[in-house]
């Protein structure tokens, strides 16, 4: 690896990282839902929907005793808006980390590919960011 391929090592390091850790997120918030102790929170983070008065809107009340909110995979679903794609999207979050683990391979720089390559790196770097963002936005309103 040369000095300039660092910054595309780098990027690809970190947007594998960012994915990991909005895989393991959304993985216990899907989990969550399908063992039917979906809450409020778990809902926001899966839907994007942020406020309480329209989740109990779209989803109808939680259980008094506990908050639990009785939907299924389908339901949230159904329901996904387009933060919630930021957030954590299956798809999304693969392209990003397929293009990480493209990028890693020592061979792109022998074919003279770079210049395509760091464009994808820039796209998937951009996505991550905006996940991160929309992630904070989300949990200063709460």
């Amino acid at each position: 690896m040369m000095i300039a391929d660092f910054p595309q090592f780098a990027a690809a390091c970190a947007i594998l990282f960012s994915v990991v850790i909005r895989w393991l997120r959304a993985g216990a918030s899907w989990d969550a839902v399908d063992e039917g102790r979906a809450t409020a929170q778990t809902l926001r983070d899966l839907t994007g929907i942020l406020k309480y008065d329209r989740l109990q809107e779209v989803f109808g009340a939680p259980r008094l005793q506990d908050g639990i909110f009785n939907v299924t995979r389908r339901d949230v679903l159904r329901q996904r808006t387009g933060p919630a794609y930021l957030i954590g999207d299956r798809w999304l979050d693969g392209g990003s980390a397929l293009i990480a683990f493209v990028a890693l391979l020592p061979i792109w720089p022998i074919w003279g590919t770079r210049w395509w390559l760091d464009i994808f790196i820039t796209l998937a770097s951009i996505y991550q960011v905006a996940g991160w963002v929309a992630i904070l936005q989300m949990m200063k309103r709460r």
